[in-house]
């Protein structure tokens, strides 16, 4: 048996002590009002209280957990029970085969960025490009841009300094800081003078103030600064499209994420800012429009 976590869980009874796998079950009934996957939640949780991984909390089940550990693990299923997000809790959200450091600062990333993240690498895989990421929060789209592109430069903005904190810290835990330069100001104010870029990615806020349809629990914990644009949702679309183009060049490519509530409006903005240009809706893998796509042409004017 490894001794390395003995400390957090043990072999022999003591007063209180239940095992790892019993554990897991009772997080996993608790979480069942609020949790889609309540049982991989379970076990993210108790890994995170135990120190094992995924795989381990299973092969040692039968481990009785110590009761100041189980103490932990019921405090954090009660954070969650509140709504507060998983992510937040353990501290990391798996993004693009990375992990990234997330707290209340950042958004949580998302799977339906991961496709943006995707759509950008099948379009210039195996290139060495420019690409600006905009309104980077966590740093999670530079970071696997910069995993999947390892011939591309990466700069990357957030006009919140706070977010940008948290960025820095999963560019340099994650060995980037070579490849992504990390910079504060308001969408492209903080760019040095002169650059223009191959890709332009905007994760930009794209929700309506009044949304109905957002959860009660991102709009509780999530930082609003990062996700409401306005009574549509597109005030800071609409002001990336007044410069965007002075930055690209001349055959580049803008990805835009939004919601399906908004995508053909801010296509039809797009639309109005690039004459010429080749612009495409995009849905995500359940059918829901999530992508907004300019790509530009030498022919354009």
């Amino acid at each position: 048996m490894p001794s390395p976590k003995r400390s957090r869980y043990q072999t022999t009874a003591a007063p209180g002590a239940i095992s790892i796998a019993a554990a897991v079950e009772a997080c996993r009934q608790r979480l069942t009002p609020v949790a889609s996957a309540p049982w991989l939640e379970a076990r993210l949780l108790t890994s995170h209280v135990t120190g094992l991984d995924a795989s381990a909390v299973v092969a040692y089940g039968d481990n009785l957990l110590a009761p100041a550990r189980a103490q932990q693990l019921a405090d954090l299923t009660a954070r969650r029970l509140s709504g507060e997000p998983l992510a937040y809790i353990v501290g990391f959200k798996d993004f693009c085969g990375l992990r990234i450091a997330v707290d209340r600062r950042v958004l949580v990333p998302r799977s339906e960025t991961e496709e943006l993240v995707e759509t950008i690498v099948e379009d210039w895989r195996g290139r060495a490009i420019d690409i600006l990421d905009l309104g980077t929060g966590s740093g999670a789209i530079a970071c696997a841009l910069a995993r999947k592109l390892p011939k591309a430069s990466i700069w990357a903005s957030d006009i919140d300094g706070n977010a940008l904190a948290v960025a820095t810290s999963n560019v340099e835990r994650l060995l980037y800081a070579d490849r992504i330069a990390l910079m504060c100001g308001d969408l492209f104010d903080a760019l040095p003078a002169g650059l223009s870029f191959d890709v332009v990615g905007a994760n930009l806020p794209y929700v309506a103030d009044d949304d109905g349809e957002l959860a009660p629990d991102v709009r509780k914990y999530e930082p609003h600064v990062a996700l409401f644009g306005g009574h549509d949702g597109l005030d800071v679309y609409r002001r990336m499209f007044v410069n965007v183009q002075a930055h690209m060049k001349s055959e580049g490519a803008l990805y835009c994420e939004c919601g399906p509530r908004n995508a053909y409006e801010l296509a039809s903005l797009a639309r109005d800012a690039f004459d010429g240009a080749e612009v495409a809706i995009r849905s995500d893998l359940n059918g829901r429009e999530r992508l907004v796509i300019v790509r530009r042409t030498n022919r354009q004017t």
